[in-house]
């Protein structure tokens, strides 16, 4: 790929998180003609769900707003029915450790294990058929998620450490 200097950010496996996306990692960046060869007709929206499917596998964030991006190697966006699922819950759901260990049953590799957009068509999820209670809990756990990292971050005791 030809990068450029500035415009789109690409999103890679590499700053694609658990759970967010860093901006300062890897940090690569599509001209609009780039742009318009990748994402033409299939542009992410914010909230949409993006995973890692190898190096690392597994980690998922969701776009956190209304800017253009370029999805770049190793990493894939879910486009959902909103009949059927919300982004906020897939997004937990594909963090949960049951998924992510029968992810790890379908992946494919040694040392950089990966999986295929066709082995995530085999992967078999149970999710609340009632769309408000699937907002609900992903809501919830956003929360969550939201409290466990700011925790992490708050430095213990008077030298930051426990």
């Amino acid at each position: 790929m030809e990068w450029s200097e500035s415009g789109y950010l690409a999103l890679s496996a590499l700053n694609v998180k658990d759970g967010y996306i860093d901006f300062k990692a890897d940090v690569h960046y599509a001209n609009q003609e780039l742009y318009d060869r990748w994402m033409s007709g299939n542009e992410l929206y914010k909230g949409q769900v993006i995973f890692t499917t190898e190096a690392p596998m597994g980690n998922v964030a969701q776009i956190p707003d209304d800017g253009k991006y370029v999805l770049s190697q190793r990493t894939i966006a879910f486009n959902i029915d909103k009949d059927k699922i919300t982004n906020d819950f897939l997004a937990v759901l594909l963090q949960s450790k049951n998924t992510h260990d029968d992810l790890k049953a379908l992946a494919s590799g040694g040392t950089a294990q990966g999986v295929s957009q066709s082995s995530l068509s085999k992967l078999t999820v149970r999710v609340p058929i009632d769309i408000s209670e699937q907002q609900e809990l992903g809501n919830l756990f956003k929360k969550i998620n939201y409290q466990i990292a700011l925790h992490q971050r708050k430095p213990f005791g008077k030298d930051g450490g426990c």
